[in-house]
């Protein structure tokens, strides 16, 4: 199991996607804001064979959703804080509930939500291994990994490094500036920085669905 670059295709290659509607089973597991009640944007969908090894059980997959306020031309920056940790004590931000990493049963297909939320364009993710310079660059900082979309290795931090508990593990990261080459309209969504994928260890053994890890943004 190597460290891989998350790229993105209009080909469906099994691993998951960007944007689109939730892959789940029932409109009642999609997650809301907890003070606005209104239906979660979700973002990445992670499928049980986006690593070699298991990390959640066949036929599940891991959905990211977060809450999004736009404002008349832009996603609005007071969103994107709520999103945002920068420091150590923010992470009690985490349980405030604008983000949520769902784990959940590969539906046959995405849900249709169009009357309830307005979803991203689709892209479907790829992976490929990093060239020997982004591994160097992904090896040299014991702390902080290369700044690409990827799977594993090294948060590239873009602020403090964040310390959890050994029950959770970097999972993956993404470009803001990836997400705007796929939905121009939600550039900025992290804030130009990058949104981080934290997965819980104990996944593998869930069978129902339930929140699976968590999910933060740094920006500069």
């Amino acid at each position: 199991m190597g460290f891989d670059q998350i790229i993105f295709t209009e080909h469906d290659q099994g691993l998951g996607q960007i944007g689109g509607s939730a892959w789940l089973t029932s409109l009642d597991l999609w997650p809301k804001d907890p003070e606005t009640g209104q239906f979660m944007l979700p973002v990445v969908m992670i499928t049980s064979t986006f690593l070699t090894v298991p990390f959640i059980p066949p036929g599940m997959a891991i959905t990211v959703f977060v809450s999004i306020e736009y404002g008349r031309d832009a996603i609005k920056r007071s969103s994107v804080r709520k999103l945002a940790v920068h420091q150590q004590c923010e992470m009690e931000k985490l349980k405030l509930g604008h983000s949520y990493v769902l784990l959940h049963e590969l539906a046959s297909g995405e849900l249709n939500a169009s009357d309830v939320i307005e979803v991203m364009p689709r892209a479907y993710i790829a992976l490929q291994p990093l060239a020997p310079k982004q591994m160097e660059e992904e090896l040299d900082d014991p702390d902080c990994g290369i700044g690409v979309s990827k799977a594993l290795g090294r948060p590239a931090w873009l602020q403090d490094p964040l310390y959890e508990s050994p029950r959770y593990y970097f999972l993956a990261q993404i470009l803001d500036s990836d997400i705007a080459k796929i939905s121009p309209r939600h550039e900025g969504m992290f804030g130009g920085g990058i949104g981080y994928i934290f997965a819980d260890s104990r996944a593998k053994k869930m069978q129902a669905a339930g929140a699976a890890g968590y999910f933060l943004v740094q920006l500069t």
